[in-house]
């Protein structure tokens, strides 16, 4: 679950770093690239995962498996936002402000992971991992925010490569985990 989570929104963010540096014409073929690997990545939340075990009947895994099904949900609908926003060539607004509602939500999964995850918790792998990834998704969304919601055109390039070099290391991320060279 984790990994797939990982790799697909990783693709995606290292897509649409490429329309914030101003590398394409027009969005529309991003949008379309960034779109499927959005919905693709909806398929993590049937997944097993690989980091977050144990019995689905202990109360911690399962708020572990809840924060970290909820982080993939609002991700997949923030990318498919995207996503539409350059296909469509809609305001950038509406998605900026959204950045900062997904933001808000990646800061409290990465206390949560940090908090939760580090008491013996199969290790350092899992917990280090989980909160990695989730504080590359906050500062993306975070850059995001400041580049779309409140138009400050001036870090353009800075979000563009934010989410160029945070994309691909969430997809070394993910696949250090589907590896296996990070498990419990």
């Amino acid at each position: 679950m984790e990994a797939a989570f990982l790799v697909l929104i990783g693709g995606a963010l290292f897509a649409q770093s490429w329309n914030h540096l101003g590398l394409f014409a027009e969005g529309r073929g991003m949008g379309i690239v960034v779109g499927g690997l959005g919905l693709v990545s909806l398929i993590a939340l049937v997944m097993d995962p690989m980091l977050i075990q144990g019995a689905a009947t202990e109360a911690n895994v399962l708020s572990n498996m809840t924060i970290m099904k909820g982080l993939i949900l609002i991700w997949a609908v923030f990318v498919v936002a995207m996503a539409a926003q350059s296909y469509l060539d809609l305001e950038e607004r509406a998605v900026g402000f959204f950045a900062g509602f997904v933001t808000i939500v990646s800061v409290i999964s990465l206390v949560y992971f940090v908090t939760e995850m580090t008491d013996g918790y199969g290790g350092d792998g899992p917990w280090l991992t989980m909160a990695a990834a989730t504080l590359i998704l906050a500062i993306n969304a975070g850059i995001v925010f400041f580049h779309q919601a409140i138009p400050f055109q001036a870090i353009r390039l800075v979000a563009g490569w934010f989410l160029l070099v945070g994309g691909s290391a969430l997809g070394v991320l993910g696949l250090l985990v589907a590896t296996t060279i990070v498990e419990l």
